[in-house]
């Protein structure tokens, strides 16, 4: 079964010409083409979607799985990264993530589809990509799958199977895209060597970093500002698409439309039918074109928390590789302070503590804008998840800022940056109270 009865494999290898030969002027006919086959996903996806997600809240009732449909600017980048590709044969027009709370969950899940098989509406085909096992260059991780239906529609759906870290580290990489206009997703360390390298180092386990990595981290994230500068979008974003939520109590729908410009300000709507959400996605789109930068996700049951984890890249409200990162540049003071390396050091406690201050001025003003938030006083669910939020950040910043300091204990053998530091604590002290 072709995807569209009435479009031909030759109709779509033309419509693929002629989008390589103009991809800046791509027509509305053709557009309104490449709609149409993306709405034929539709049954497939949401079948092999259901059994997914029912095997993966089985292994992990914290699982977060949602799917969607590929964004039409992201079908035509691939049509020219990939000039032998016929557009109706693409395996990841159509596709469903679960992301695991553990690597172990992961494998559960997947060992799971693999022995219900005969019980799944689906059956794999292709080849198995594990990500995790042999990671990509990039640092990049994670278990694709390939699905159709047992029914003999041989429209493709892809699965991914993922952990929270290693989600947390794929969506950085598209919010650094964004936020520091780079291409890191398709040209690699071509873009930028620097950031590149900076995620790959992310990629790795914590036991596998050296010293010398430790170091390269912090000189990068100094160099480019980089965690102050994710922190302000993330909290100019946080409050203000909070508030949005809570107000427009979306929590009730099960697709959501997002999109996200240059500057990094998320809108987003939800809706309760697959057609309706896609009738609005391609209105935005065609309307859109200076930025389109726009998904339409589904996840069911879903609330603030899991929507802006699976889409941090677009909600841009936070990612939790940020605290791994401050985790990092606490060992690059640590290692710095330990051998005496006292300008090394001190450059690197004070972008710590200017961090730690920025995150502190932030948590306060979430704090205050949770007490007076109208829209969840009726919502006691929506309320616990906000203050539980607040609390797991403020518990996040402290053990990392405690655990730091606990090995910055004085020694003879350290008085100089020992000095450096009681000095910079003693500002940071008096800055806080101002």
């Amino acid at each position: 079964m072709e995807p569209n009865a009435h479009y031909s494999n030759k109709d779509y290898k033309r419509l693929g010409d002629r989008i390589r030969q103009n991809p800046q002027n791509v027509s509305d006919t053709d557009f309104r083409m490449l709609q149409e086959l993306r709405l034929s996903y539709k049954e497939p996806l949401a079948v092999i979607f259901h059994a997914v997600e029912q095997a993966a809240h089985k292994v992990d009732a914290n699982s977060i799985c949602t799917y969607r449909v590929k964004r039409i600017e992201s079908i035509v980048s691939k049509l020219l990264r990939f000039p032998e590709m016929q557009i109706n044969r693409t395996e990841d027009i159509a596709g469903c993530r679960c992301i695991m709370t553990s690597t172990e969950d992961v494998y559960r899940l997947y060992d799971r589809l693999l022995r219900n098989k005969d019980k799944l509406p689906f059956e794999l085909k292709g080849v198995i990509h594990d990500y995790i096992q042999q990671p990509k260059e990039s640092g990049y991780r994670s278990i694709h799958l390939n699905a159709v239906l047992k029914d003999g529609d041989n429209r493709r759906v892809e699965i991914q199977l993922r952990s929270l870290e290693h989600h947390n580290w794929a969506t950085l990489v598209e919010i650094t895209d964004l936020l520091f206009k780079a291409k890191l997703k398709e040209d690699g360390r071509a873009d930028n060597h620097e950031l590149f390298d900076l995620h790959l180092l992310l990629s790795k386990d914590e036991g596998s970093l050296s010293k010398s990595d430790k170091y390269k981290i912090a000189e990068t994230v100094i160099k480019y500002n980089y965690i102050e500068k994710l922190g302000e979008v993330f909290a100019r974003n946080y409050l203000d698409v909070r508030s949005q939520w809570n107000k427009m109590h979306l929590q009730r729908y099960h697709f959501f439309l997002i999109s996200t410009d240059s500057t990094g300000i998320p809108e987003f709507s939800g809706y309760l039918y697959f057609e309706e959400a896609e009738k609005a996605y391609f209105e935005k789109f065609l309307n859109n074109r200076g930025n389109r930068n726009i998904v339409l996700a589904h996840l069911k049951k879903t609330d603030f928390t899991k929507i802006s984890i699976a889409y941090s890249n677009y909600f841009l409200t936070f990612n939790n590789t940020i605290i791994r990162i401050l985790h990092h540049l606490s060992e690059a003071v640590v290692n710095a302070y330990k051998q005496n390396k006292v300008k090394q050091f001190s450059r690197y406690y004070q972008s710590f503590l200017d961090i730690i201050g920025f995150w502190m001025d932030t948590q306060l003003l979430e704090v205050d804008s949770f007490k007076h938030d109208k829209y969840i006083n009726n919502y006691v669910l929506t309320k616990t998840e906000w203050r539980n939020s607040i609390r797991q950040g403020i518990d996040a910043l402290n053990y990392i800022t405690r655990q730091m300091h606990r090995r910055l204990s004085f020694s003879p053998l350290h008085i100089a940056p020992y000095y450096v530091m009681k000095q910079k604590q003693k500002h940071f002290r008096r800055r806080a109270w101002q």
